[in-house]
């Protein structure tokens, strides 16, 4: 998934306000959303990509997790949510969603964001990128044996949230359109009156800067992370993980090979001439 940022500690307490809730499903545009809010000045998006980047990260959001929807440990207050997000302005996109209610009530002064779309369009997309890159592969096993705390922990994180979006492991079309809908009906019920923007990335900068008080900039609306350049974006996090496991798998590799070799040439002095 995105690369490995392990070095990044979280900020354990807020630093900047929290102004934007972008609680809209991944593949609606949060990507894109996620560029402007930074553009108009919003320091530090926490996106999808993002949550998945630090270990750390990726620990705390399966404890929340767990804590909401599985019933383990404690579910997150104030407090929690400002270890993890306290350096950020503004979230968006998975897992983050899935906490839609604790979060607006933990920042009253947050604006929320509902990016949408069609639930053809999007579940089209979906399949072909999220779900695409989440299943379960003779690879994927490889990458979580290899390093269970980061790889083996995006792994985990991500099959919880589907888990706590879906309610099953089986999803089909028909389920997950069911559970895009719901989530959108849950915010808009959750979130109080002049809060609340519903909009398609596609609609531009008008109603997102009028909704946030911004000027509109000069530069077009953003628009990436389309399904080919999602998919560069998994395979390059990916690649970044494995080569910082180079220097780790190296011994075990080396002496493997020096193994197999000692013991070709032990067989070889004992073939009859």
């Amino acid at each position: 998934m995105a690369p490995h940022t392990s070095g990044d500690k979280l900020p354990m307490q807020r630093t900047v306000p929290m102004q934007v809730l972008a609680l809209g499903f991944p593949r609606t545009g949060t990507a894109s959303l996620k560029i402007a809010l930074e553009t108009l000045g919003y320091v530090r998006t926490n996106h999808g990509f993002s949550a998945f980047s630090r270990t750390e990260e990726i620990n705390m959001w399966i404890q929340a997790i767990k804590a909401k929807f599985f019933g383990e440990g404690t579910p997150y207050g104030r407090e929690e949510w400002d270890r993890l997000l306290g350096d950020c302005q503004a979230i968006a996109d998975m897992p983050h969603i899935l906490f839609a209610e604790e979060l607006i009530a933990a920042y009253p002064e947050a604006k929320v964001v509902l990016t949408n779309r069609s639930p053809e369009s999007w579940w089209k997309s979906y399949h072909a990128t999220v779900l695409e890159i989440q299943r379960p592969t003779l690879r994927q096993r490889l990458n979580a044996w290899l390093d269970p705390q980061f790889l083996g922990g995006q792994q985990e994180l991500a099959r919880l949230g589907r888990l706590a979006t879906y309610k099953t492991e089986h999803l089909t079309e028909d389920i997950a359109k069911a559970g895009f809908l719901a989530h959108y009906e849950e915010v808009r019920r959750l979130t109080p009156m002049g809060r609340l923007l519903e909009f398609e990335v596609r609609e531009g900068w008008t109603p997102l800067c009028n909704f946030l008080g911004k000027e509109t900039p000069a530069m077009d609306f953003p628009k990436v992370n389309h399904t080919a350049q999602f998919h560069e974006t998994i395979s390059a996090g990916r690649r970044a993980a494995l080569w910082r496991l180079a220097p780790k798998l190296a011994g075990p590799l080396l002496a493997t090979v020096a193994a197999v070799i000692l013991l070709y040439f032990r067989r070889m002095r004992t073939v009859p001439v």
